[in-house]
């Protein structure tokens, strides 16, 4: 938890994540999921995830196709590394039904924070944002696993 809310701080922050601290968080993360579940589950999580954000990416660079007549640099432009490792890293930790679910309301979340809160900057801190949705989606998990 501590490690996603120095990525959340630096995100906020700076908008550059240290790539170590992504790393760290990856390890963890992964680490704790392999603990409580399978390998095989993770397995299956990380292929259904890496489908999902390719389908994604696909539809993003259709809409910016249709937008504005022609194939635009999404990644690194409008979207950083920093926030795709972390998507991949939270999503390789999901069962497929909870990971769609997860990123449809963490873009919402997302976007409804950009509207209200911070309109006059440019970017999004959107791996800031991801990583405390999905703290208190563990925290929520794990809450409902005891009971």
């Amino acid at each position: 938890m501590l490690l996603g809310a120095f990525i959340a701080y630096q995100d906020f922050k700076t908008r550059l994540i240290s790539l170590w601290l992504i790393i760290a968080f990856g390890i963890v993360n992964i680490g704790q999921y392999l603990v409580t579940h399978s390998g095989f589950q993770l397995l299956e999580n990380s292929i259904f995830c890496l489908c999902y954000f390719l389908f994604s990416y696909g539809v993003i660079l259709l809409f910016y196709y249709v937008k504005n007549k022609k194939f635009e640099k999404i990644i690194d432009v409008k979207i950083g590394w920093g926030d795709l490792l972390i998507f991949l890293l939270i999503g390789f930790c999901i069962e497929p039904i909870h990971l769609i679910y997860f990123f449809t309301a963490g873009f919402i979340f997302s976007a409804l924070f950009y509207i209200l809160f911070l309109r006059k900057k440019q970017n999004v801190p959107l791996a800031g944002l991801l990583v405390i949705f999905y703290l208190v989606y563990i925290v929520y998990t794990n809450i409902n696993f005891f009971y």
